[in-house]
């Protein structure tokens, strides 16, 4: 568990250090359209419906000097999610939404789209 609130730690001070840096170095530009916008989450795989495959996801948020933060959050897939884990030389292995098991964790890229968090990736970490 100290492993897991560590590197969701290091997650976001590097998420929020390269937003820092990205907007210091772009001119000011139009927003982005809403559908445009992702966001990503760390944490734990709790349950999973095979039939409708969403999944339920608990989220780790450890601000700095504070207690852990844990947010429950669904989750649904398409054909479009990409699933994956980093084998060997830091390759991606392609897996399928049967490959999530419960107790994983999970590091999620998605997006909320009619009012639901769509998966956009989901790295299965070790």
């Amino acid at each position: 568990m100290k492993k897991l609130l560590f590197v969701a730690t290091v997650l976001t001070v590097i998420a929020f250090t390269f937003g820092a840096i990205a907007q210091q170095k772009t001119a000011p530009a139009k927003p982005a359209p809403a559908a445009d916008v992702w966001n990503a989450a760390i944490g734990v795989l709790e349950k999973i419906d095979s039939a409708t495959k969403t999944f339920d996801f608990k989220k780790i948020v450890t601000p700095k000097g504070k207690k852990a933060v844990e947010t429950m959050m669904t989750f649904a897939t398409d054909d479009k999610t990409k699933i994956f884990k980093l084998v060997e030389k830091n390759k991606e292995k392609k897996l399928s939404f049967s490959d999530l098991k419960t107790g994983q964790t999970l590091w999620i890229t998605y997006k909320v789209e009619a009012g639901k968090n769509m998966a956009l990736t989901i790295e299965i970490r070790p």
